[in-house]
């Protein structure tokens, strides 16, 4: 198993790199954020980057301007939104697309679609954001594609889903893992379009993420009744999203509903304090349990913003912060009281909060940037697998096609 450092130490041949996402681009989910910055820092590393997804809310095009980044990659959507028999679907459209003939590498969190594209026979990485349940039609396409000559590595963003893909997958064995976890780019040059609902004076504490039980609202609704003197926000979702917690909400939390990634940074720009307390159990997009091998995207972004954060400890922040306890304060999971008395000992000391932001922003810089991040997941490569034709560093024109 590699624990990768997120340094930048090699340069990498120039590639033709096929991310086969099979999720809809754009979206308002997490995941779709964390794909297509995955797609723009390969492209900074000078690799051609085409990225194929399914039909999301907004015209392709929209992607870089909603997401913030630049527009150095290509991006082809299926032109149909898929309801029946999806994946054999996207699969047969993926493979008449003339990129794919030519790519250098296939890289992805979909197992369909990377089982598929690995009898081409070029190098093939999967990233693992989730185990398939034992049995099921996934994991057994999993032990294919792992098993197949060019599988060249698993990516994984916790030791935790590492630890468990070794255990289910014997033919892992003698296959790279990489332990990477998520990264995060620098803060969007962006303001904010409307008047912002906090009192002058009042200390500003701030969630991002979406409405999910376990991904901290339901603390935050908590903190906000219990500190009435604390201004709390929740950016990406409305009080109707949280229908699933009783009672009513304090005056001082203000839901800011669901805004593009590129927004974020006048958000970030506004808050004093980040909050990421995850509960016990963490229900995923897909409802799925999740806790253990969450890699939160969120505390990155805080620590990018140079924010002091307080974070539920689990595995996956424990892969991030490692033992240093002057980036953040952690708190178990699911104690509000404990989430309470943070935002109070924050609260009440600028400046350790301000200690805290810089020790968040310089580890940022050091560990946690999308760009290392990439270099990190493509490093256990070897020469032999990039194809002769990859000798040229020069890049075609992004496409962005339906």
């Amino acid at each position: 198993m590699i624990d990768a450092p997120l340094s930048r130490t090699r340069d990498t041949a120039f590639m033709k790199i096929a991310y086969l996402a099979r999720r809809p681009i754009p979206s308002v989910h997490a995941h779709a954020v964390q794909i297509v910055k995955m797609c723009e820092a390969f492209a900074e590393l000078g690799h051609e980057v085409v990225l194929f997804a399914n039909r999301g809310d907004a015209n392709p095009s929209s992607t870089f301007r909603r997401y913030g980044i630049a527009e150095i990659f290509g991006i082809e959507v299926h032109p149909k939104k898929l309801r029946l028999l999806k994946k054999p679907r996207f699969i047969a459209w993926l493979l008449r697309r003339p990129f794919m003939r030519r790519a250098d590498l296939f890289f992805g969190r979909d197992i369909a679609s990377l089982a598929a594209t690995s009898f081409l026979g070029k190098p093939v990485i999967y990233e693992a954001h989730a185990i398939p349940p034992a049995g099921s039609t996934r994991s057994r396409l999993l032990g294919f594609l792992v098993g197949r000559p060019n599988f060249s590595h698993l990516v994984c963003v916790t030791s935790t889903l590492a630890d468990l893909h070794r255990e289910r997958f014997p033919a892992l064995a003698a296959k790279p893992i990489v332990v990477v976890p998520n990264a995060a780019s620098e803060l969007p040059e962006s303001g904010l379009d409307f008047e912002w609902p906090g009192r002058s004076g009042a200390v500003q504490v701030g969630f991002v993420g979406r409405p999910f039980p376990g991904k901290g609202m339901e603390t935050m609704v908590h903190a906000a009744a219990a500190l009435p003197d604390v201004d709390f926000h929740i950016v990406g979702a409305i009080r109707d999203d949280l229908d699933w917690i009783d009672g009513p909400v304090s005056s001082n939390l203000h839901f800011h509903g669901y805004r593009g990634h590129g927004e974020l940074g006048g958000f970030y720009r506004r808050f004093d304090i980040a909050a990421a307390p995850y509960g016990r159990t963490v229900l995923n997009a897909s409802r799925v349990e999740s806790a253990a091998i969450t890699s939160p995207l969120k505390l990155l972004e805080y620590m990018a913003a140079g924010l002091p954060s307080i974070v539920s400890e689990m595995p996956g922040v424990r892969d991030i912060l490692g033992d240093d306890s002057e980036v953040a304060m952690l708190v178990p999971p699911g104690d509000d009281q404990a989430f309470v008395a943070a935002v109070k000992a924050l609260a009440g000391d600028p400046q350790l909060r301000s200690k805290m932001g810089t020790a968040a922003r310089e580890r940022f810089r050091r560990r946690h940037r999308l760009v290392a991040r990439a270099e990190s997941v493509l490093a256990p490569l070897a020469p032999a697998n990039h194809s002769s034709s990859s000798s040229s560093a020069t890049t075609s024109p992004p496409r962005v096609g339906r």
